[in-house]
């Protein structure tokens, strides 16, 4: 296992604080464990050095930890539990919190959890032990509205991932998250709290080209949330296709019908949920359109989201790789990326669109919308030879958002596959290329910084 930096603030004087305890937990996350934890008595599975043990028990009435405290071969990562000890004396919180040492197989089986209010569980990141742990504390008599929150559900720990989405989905149960928590609480009378449901339109595009594997589980495991009904169209000329079930949503959306379009290609393999996680990131970030970061299909490990810039319509100003991606932030526009003023060039692979933007339905004189897809060729001499240039469909519509004022986001927390001859990841450094050298001329200057 590899591990992220570790989270730690140097302690402020005499107050020792959650965040001067070593450990994983985000500053974000942090806040709202305690906030969760308010007045309830919390089980802990996972503590290391008693970072999130220590937010919790700032509001929570008690916390039980429960850990091996030997989990890590690594250096520093072992034999932590008089660490722990000695955080929890030093922010005072010794006499809120109970330590149980040993493994979850040993531990839960014993425990009485009928007035557990919350679990948070951190513990074994693999697929097999967080499924195991799962069901330890239902045979143990988990209440059944208990809150339980689980950390590290992010592609980065696909284990995680799939086990709670494994646990969740028979039950009908859809995480808030947060950062990496998945959060699961309920309301007064047991209802689950879950994020607003919207209606959707499923557009899959195809030229005649067969779907791969992750494309058809991407159809049907594209939501736990929202309602979705598929709208296939395929045809040899792509823009005619695209512009076909956009006409299909818009026509839809304005029967009432729908309210937001979601889009996905054949060749494209998302995580489950995709859809889940662009709304959320879109309606976060306040913008309209939300699209994953797709690779092109060569070695290079250059991605298809870019920046132009007035009066470059045939080229971008710069294409980023996925090496790049990795320091960008989780979900971002142009400007979060140091390009204030200039146009983020998405990729029409997998995407989604709140169509009660009003931009979606604005017409010219001719009463021909504003923004649609389409693909620009043409041939121009250059230096004494013929070059062909093109400007492409999802380029093109990416610039008529941009012009209509449309705010546009791309986002990491969807990491699909582009399948090809191999297949291509966004969620991890690879490739030939750190950066864009083909466009290098364009970017690299002064006047773009």
């Amino acid at each position: 296992m590899s591990f992220p930096p570790l989270n730690v603030s140097p302690v402020n004087g005499d107050k020792f604080t959650w965040r001067n305890a070593r450990g994983w937990l985000t500053e974000a996350e942090g806040k709202e464990l305690r906030r969760l934890a308010v007045n309830k008595k919390v089980l802990e599975v996972g503590t290391f050095c008693g970072r999130s043990s220590l937010a919790m028990a700032e509001t929570a009435r008690s916390v039980v930890c429960v850990d091996s405290f030997h989990g890590y071969e690594e250096e520093g990562m072992s034999d932590t539990l008089s660490e722990a000890r000695s955080n929890f004396r030093r922010a005072g919180a010794d006499s809120k919190i109970t330590v149980m040492q040993g493994s979850q197989e040993d531990v839960l089986p014993s425990l009485d959890l009928s007035d557990i209010d919350m679990v948070f569980y951190d513990a074994d990141h693999t697929e097999d032990g967080t499924a195991r742990a799962m069901r330890l504390l239902e045979a143990a008599g988990l209440p059944q509205h208990t809150t339980v929150v689980f950390h590290d559900y992010a592609p980065r720990n696909p284990g995680v991932m799939k086990a709670v989405d494994s646990w969740r989905i028979p039950k009908g149960l859809v995480p808030r998250v947060e950062e990496t928590l998945a959060i699961f609480e309920w309301q007064n009378g047991g209802t689950a709290v879950t994020p607003a449901s919207r209606e959707l339109m499923l557009a899959f595009p195809t030229n005649g080209q067969s779907l791969v594997y992750g494309a058809a589980q991407g159809l049907f495991r594209a939501t736990w949330l929202h309602h979705v009904g598929i709208n296939h169209y395929d045809k040899s000329l792509l823009a005619a296709c695209f512009n076909k079930l956009l006409c299909d949503a818009l026509n839809a959306a304005e029967a009432g019908k729908i309210t937001h379009l979601a889009w996905l290609h054949a060749d494209i393999a998302p995580p489950d949920g995709w859809i889940d996680t662009l709304i959320e990131e879109m309606e976060s970030h306040e913008a309209a359109v939300c699209a994953a970061n797709v690779a092109v299909k060569d070695q290079r490990g250059l991605t298809s989201t870019a920046i132009g810039e007035s009066g470059l319509s045939w080229s971008p100003l710069r294409r980023f790789t996925v090496s790049e991606l990795q320091d960008f932030p989780d979900t971002f526009d142009a400007e979060d990326i140091g390009y204030p003023g200039k146009v983020l060039l998405l990729n029409s692979g997998c995407w989604v669109a709140d169509l009660r933007h009003p931009a979606f339905y604005r017409t010219n004189a001719e009463n021909e919308a504003k923004v649609f897809f389409t693909i620009n060729d043409r041939i121009v001499r250059v230096d004494g030879k013929w070059v062909h240039q093109v400007e492409s469909e999802d380029w093109f519509f990416s610039r008529c958002l941009f012009r209509e004022g449309v705010k546009a986001v791309a986002t990491k927390k969807v990491a699909v596959f582009h399948v090809g001859a191999a297949i291509y990841q966004t969620d991890t450094a690879w490739g030939t290329h750190s950066c864009d050298e083909d466009l290098r001329p364009l970017w690299d200057h002064p006047a773009n910084g």
